[in-house]
């Protein structure tokens, strides 16, 4: 990999990385739906001056129904009921054996013993993180969290199919579609005035959280990750996903004094080795 493409790789696992603890302190500030809004209507601003990709719209809806709406909504609500940043990134992680999961089961792509293999060694480290945690709501934020993942790797099966095209303006048009729903269902639950907390009661830390979320998070980290992924092949990219909870872990530890130890630290581990046994499967595959 040139240098200029490992810097770029470096920063994205940096920006990702914090992005789990930025989510964390917006919690702070906004209610799930109205935070997932404003996000996406942040987001989708560029579509006032690039065209639509060459992508069809029910394409674009798969992804900013799953990638973006479904995958962000359970984890903005499962780090709310008590999930801590630094576990939730890697609970979201399961979205890599998942997708080759749904994959088997709905385009009939061949899995190979080694990926399943991946999986029930990750879920066995998920059962440990759940043994870890005390109290309802922790057990329902994991749920939470692996429904995350789990819409996160339905979203990638209609991402891989937009190839050829701008990963900016699919970001950007895609993060269009959420916006309503998610805003007539914020408005329902928490209300006008909260839904215009960012208007009517604005904050530098909201607004902050905001923009990290939006800018270099959605629109440059998939800008790099599209670029990764059209000049190297998929197994040399892909283990780069694997360093993102790492580094959330150890913002998570900084920032918010996050615990891993024990039982905790050892689920992490077995859930990080399926999750690279699994990526490791599919590289011996593709050679």
């Amino acid at each position: 990999m040139k240098p200029a493409h490992a810097l770029a790789a470096a920063l994205i696992v940096a920006m990702w990385g914090l992005n789990f603890t930025v989510i964390r302190f917006g919690l702070d500030e906004f209610t799930p739906f109205t935070f997932a809004t404003w996000r996406f209507v942040l987001a989708a601003l560029p579509v006032l001056v690039i065209p639509r990709p060459a992508v069809s719209w029910p394409m674009l809806a798969g992804i900013g129904t799953f990638l973006f709406g479904g995958q962000f909504v359970f984890l903005f609500f499962a780090m709310q009921v008590g999930l801590p940043p630094g576990l939730t990134s890697v609970l979201v992680q399961l979205q890599g054996p998942l997708t080759v999961v749904l994959a088997a089961l709905f385009l009939r792509e061949h899995a190979t013993s080694g990926q399943w293999l991946g999986l029930a060694i990750a879920t066995v480290g998920v059962v440990l993180i759940g043994r870890s945690v005390e109290g309802d709501a922790s057990l329902l934020a994991i749920l939470l969290a692996l429904m995350s993942a789990l819409t996160w790797a339905t979203g990638n099966l209609f991402f891989r199919a937009a190839r050829g095209v701008s990963m900016f303006a699919v970001t950007a048009w895609a993060s269009l579609l959420p916006t309503l729903p998610l805003a007539a269902v914020a408005l329902i639950i928490d209300g006008p005035t909260t839904l215009l907390t960012p208007i009517l009661a604005p904050t530098w830390k909201g607004w902050f959280v905001l923009f990290y979320t939006v800018a270099p998070v959605m629109w440059l980290g998939y800008l790099i990750w599209g670029t990764l992924l059209r000049t190297y092949p998929a197994a040399k990219v892909g283990p780069i996903s694997l360093l993102v909870p790492c580094v959330a872990l150890g913002f998570a530890a900084w920032l918010v004094g996050e615990p891993v130890e024990g039982l905790r630290l050892a689920g992490i581990v077995v859930v990080l080795g399926g999750v690279a046994l699994g990526l490791f499967a599919s590289v011996r595959r593709m050679r």
